[in-house]
This record gives structure tokens, C-alpha cells and sequence, in this order.
């Protein structure tokens, strides 16, 4: 009953389903693994593995969703997850940045949604892969629409948030450099106008000794009239 029940079931359906969001899920970590491989080469690969894993689990539950290939898709995915959550929370348990809360990006949620959906589908069917349910072949036509649908959505905007990000990441790091060695330049010109000699500056001048004789009585300069200048003019009477 079972095995003639397989195509009618919804068993199968949601396996599929699973499968679909398992390829998303693949495509999304084989676009970032070269990308994390470049700041940490075991991250890559362990990115690829995965990769790896959910494109294969993927082909092996579309055609036999069977128990043991259920539970293995759960348990991975789910696994999957929780170093996601982890890393995002208290950081990676190793790796030269372990320790250290990693930034909630776009592709990262966009993955952590396929997998839910992939623990989601495969916990969905594995209880029920002996229960016969009439499934139309147009309803089985438009659930896996729908799937391709999100999968495909999940995966343009993780793959292009994913390359905006690292490219926001260097040329980011570029402009830093380039700011902090401007400071460092303005610093040091700063310093050597402070230090500079005064007398040997155009803007500074120095200040010239007069050569005015001055009245012993108000010490104001006293012109060739014998007029004292303080600014106003007096009439000299003898």
C-alpha cells in the first residue's frame, strides 16, 4: 500500500518541497564559500561541505524519501541552524574570529529560511510516508511552483546581498587606510607649522623698535613740529 501510495501521497510532496529549499540553500553556500575562504581557508571548505551535502540530500529525498534520508536532512539542517543562531549571538566556537558576534547579513537569513524549510518539509513527511492522500497532479504542479518560486527569490537576493556586502567589506577597508594616512599626513604637517621659526614664516612680522623721540613729560613721540602725537592736534604757543 505504501509503495503504491508513494506518487499520491503528500509524503512525497513536502519531501520535495524539502528538496527544493535543500538546493537553494546549496546554491546560496556555494556563492559564499569562496568568499569566506579568502578570510579563513577551512571556513570555505567548510562552507562547501555543506554546500555539498544539501545538493546531494537533495537528489537522494526527491527520488526516496525514505526515513533515514529524512532524518538525516533534519538533523544536518538543523545542526546548520543552530551554528548560525550561535555565531550570530556569542560567535563561531573556532576560527580566528571565534568569540566574536558575526553581523545578522541578508544571505544569512535568506539560508537559515531554506533550511527551516527543509526541516520543516522533511519532518512533515517523515511521520506520514504511509499515509495515502489524493493529490492532484495540477495541486502537486502548483506547490512546487511555488517552492521553485521562493527558492529562486531566496537565492537572487542572498547571492547579491552576499557580493554587495563583501564588496562593501574591502572598499570600506580601502577608504579606513586611505583616511587613517591622511590623518597621520595632516598630523604630522600640523606639527612641523607649530615647530617652524617664526621670523621665518611670511605671515609673521616682527615687531619694529620706533625710532620717534619721545616727550619726557606724556612719553608720547614728538614729530619734527614739536607737536606731541597722541592722536589728536595741539597748538604750540612759546
Amino acid at each position: 500500500m505504501a509503495a503504491n501510495g508513494w506518487n499520491k501521497t503528500d509524503c512525497r510532496l513536502a519531501a520535495r518541497c524539502a528538496a527544493v529549499a535543500s538546493i537553494g540553500a546549496a546554491v546560496i553556500h556555494f556563492g559564499v564559500a569562496p568568499m569566506h575562504g579568502r578570510d579563513w581557508l577551512p571556513s570555505g571548505l567548510f562552507f562547501a561541505a555543506i554546500a555539498v551535502f544539501q545538493l546531494m540530500w537533495a537528489f537522494v529525498v526527491w527520488m526516496r524519501p525514505i526515513p533515514l534520508v529524512l532524518t538525516t536532512g533534519i538533523l544536518a539542517n538543523t545542526g546548520s541552524v543552530g551554528l548560525w543562531v550561535m555565531s550570530r549571538i556569542v560567535g563561531a566556537p573556532f576560527g580566528p574570529y571565534a568569540g566574536q558576534p558575526e553581523a545578522v547579513d541578508t544571505a544569512g537569513i535568506c539560508v537559515l529560511l531554506l533550511q527551516c524549510y527543509v526541516v520543516m518539509g522533511a519532518g512533515w513527511a517523515w511521520p506520514r510516508r504511509f499515509w495515502v492522500g489524493e493529490v492532484s497532479n495540477l495541486g502537486r504542479a502548483l506547490v512546487l511552483l511555488g517552492a521553485n518560486t521562493v527558492m529562486a527569490g531566496a537565492v537572487t537576493v542572498g547571492l547579491a546581498s552576499s557580493q554587495q556586502g563583501h564588496d562593501h567589506h574591502h572598499h570600506g577597508g580601502t577608504d579606513a587606510a586611505q583616511a587613517e594616512h591622511q590623518a597621520v599626513h595632516d598630523a604630522h604637517t600640523a606639527g612641523d607649522h607649530r615647530n617652524a621659526d617664526p621670523a621665518a614664516s611670511p605671515d609673521v612680522v616682527a615687531p619694529q623698535p620706533s625710532s620717534a623721540p619721545t616727550s619726557l613729560e606724556s612719553g608720547l613721540p614728538v614729530t619734527d613740529m614739536g607737536l606731541e602725537t597722541d592722536g589728536h592736534h595741539h597748538d604750540h604757543h612759546d
